[in-house]
């Protein structure tokens, strides 16, 4: 969600993956569970980690929630992580309620 213009902005298409720490318990703040989402040339459009009690809402085939990222566009920011709404746009309302599902079990529980 862009709050300068008050609406979304497409970032694109690509791949998501939840990428975590090899040998590392699932769920745990070791893990460092972290969302990626690469389009096709593998440019990425989204990386951001997953926090603890994340909260997400679904609805149709959409996921909507608040992911915390580097503000790599700014450079007044200086790279700064910021809390961005975040809505995901998926094949459909199955693929949506599992991606929620997928994200909440890698969710840090400490």
């Amino acid at each position: 969600h862009d709050d300068a213009t008050k609406g979304w902005k497409d970032i694109g298409v690509g791949q998501l993956s939840i990428r975590c720490k090899e040998g590392a318990e699932k769920a745990s703040k070791e893990s460092t569970p972290t969302v990626v989402i690469r389009n096709d040339v593998g440019k990425i459009l989204l990386n951001a980690m997953i926090y603890k009690g994340i909260k997400m809402s679904v609805q149709k085939n959409t996921v909507a929630s608040i992911f915390h990222t580097s503000d790599a566009q700014s450079e007044s920011d200086g790279g700064n992580v910021v809390a961005r709404t975040y809505l995901l746009r998926l094949k459909n309302e199955e693929a949506a309620t599992n991606l929620s599902a997928v994200i909440k079990e890698n969710a840090p529980l400490d």
